[in-house]
């Protein structure tokens, strides 16, 4: 079998990047082998995943039930603060490695696909940061959670959200006060583009949904013919 000249050079360039700077696993730093990809074939089995896609009552939904008409959510795996595979979510967020939720997400994107679950939904809306945030940080995690599941299904990402004012990090408020701090964050840029569309909000963790819902509250007020859908890396338990 002739391999093409464009694969020889590329594996060479990844072997020699490779050398030069190792790639290890995101959750216990063993060397990444060839087939390997952010984490390695044992702490990838460990991941808590929660199939809840699958369950009904789907956990998720229920969550965010009551509040807004969402007609599917997912998430890919539980979020416990203290544990090891929550480092996955923290190096994504918080210390520039933000292609970590982009595979994350192309991998659980992967798996609804075959299920159906992106069935009929027109486009991807990642929740927004407010620009002087994104500009310390660098990026918006979202961002990259929407460009995963465009990978794979295709669908377009409409950053047709924004955050109207900065505020303080959702992390160590109570449910209540996420609540509080994420209403009249978010508006819709052109509602017009969003009428009669099933819209999938993306995130890369959801905890009480206080920034989901806010988001969704948005969308719905300008536009109140959409549909909502959501979709997340992490979801946090509930205790």
């Amino acid at each position: 079998m002739t391999v093409h000249p464009k694969k020889i050079i590329s594996r060479i360039i990844e072997t020699a990047t490779g050398i030069i700077y190792p790639r290890t696993c995101e959750m216990c730093g063993r060397s990444l082998i060839a087939d390997e990809h952010v984490l390695c074939l044992h702490c990838r089995a460990s991941l808590p995943i929660t199939d809840m896609h699958r369950i009904t009552p789907n956990p998720l939904e229920e969550r965010l039930a009551g509040t807004l008409p969402i007609e599917r959510a997912a998430g890919y795996c539980h979020y416990d603060r203290g544990a090891p595979y929550a480092l996955l979510i923290q190096h994504a967020k918080y210390h520039g490695r933000p292609a970590i939720m982009r595979w994350l997400a192309a991998r659980y994107a992967s798996i609804l696909q075959k299920d159906g679950f992106f069935d009929g939904i027109d486009g991807i809306l990642p929740a927004p940061m407010h620009v002087y945030k994104k500009m310390r940080r660098g990026y918006n995690q979202a961002d990259w959670v929407a460009k995963g599941v465009s990978e794979i299904t295709g669908l377009p990402v409409m950053n047709n959200l924004e955050a109207t004012r900065n505020h303080d990090t959702q992390t160590h408020r109570g449910s209540f006060s996420r609540w509080e701090n994420a209403q009249s964050l978010y508006r819709t840029t052109h509602p017009s583009e969003l009428d009669g569309l099933h819209l999938l909000l993306v995130d890369d963790v959801v905890t009480t949904g206080a920034t989901i819902l806010a988001c969704a509250a948005s969308i719905r007020q300008s536009c109140p013919t959409a549909r909502l859908s959501i979709f997340t890396i992490a979801v946090a338990r509930m205790s």
